[in-house]
């Protein structure tokens, strides 16, 4: 299996749990000020690791199935993190989760990068299209941050 073979699968394994993350932090803030924002943000996530499909079957490459699986477990074990509270959602698991959905975004925003390196010596790579997947990226990073500094300070903020 070549190097960029194993690296896109990574990247499509992570996007499964990144995708799954985004979906339920969007659920969980629908009807609120910040719900419009995480859904739109979720929606793009979707259509971004469809693209990222799109361009593995363009390099004749396997998304696979059983890593993503992995993955996507990987996340829904890491919903069972200690907040401090025993029956209900804590305020700050929604500050660990927009800090999660920041990374997976940066991390999907590198991957963008990095094949638009590749581009000009990969025929198979829309140097164009990376370019759109990676300014979305960015977009997607400047709305989570806003989205961040709301529940920052509706969590966190002491109370007096």
């Amino acid at each position: 299996m070549h190097e960029l073979d194993v690296y896109l699968q990574q990247h499509w394994a992570a996007a499964a749990g990144g995708l799954d993350l985004a979906r339920r932090v969007a659920a969980s803030h629908a009807g609120s000020d910040v719900g419009a924002d995480l859904a739109t943000v979720a929606e793009e996530i979707a259509d971004d690791r469809v693209a990222l499909r799109e361009l593995m079957l363009r390099l004749d490459l396997d998304p696979g199935t059983v890593v993503p699986a992995v993955v996507r477990l990987a996340e829904r074990i890491g919903r069972l993190k200690p907040n401090g509270r025993l029956l209900r959602r804590s305020p700050v698991s929604d500050v660990l989760e927009l800090e999660a959905m920041r990374a997976g975004v940066s991390g999907k925003r590198a991957g963008w990068d990095a094949l638009l390196a590749l581009a000009e010596d990969v025929e198979a790579l829309p140097g164009d299209e990376l370019q759109r997947l990676r300014t979305r990226a960015d977009d997607q990073l400047e709305r989570l941050a806003a989205v961040h500094a709301a529940l920052v300070v509706r969590s966190l903020a002491p109370t007096t």
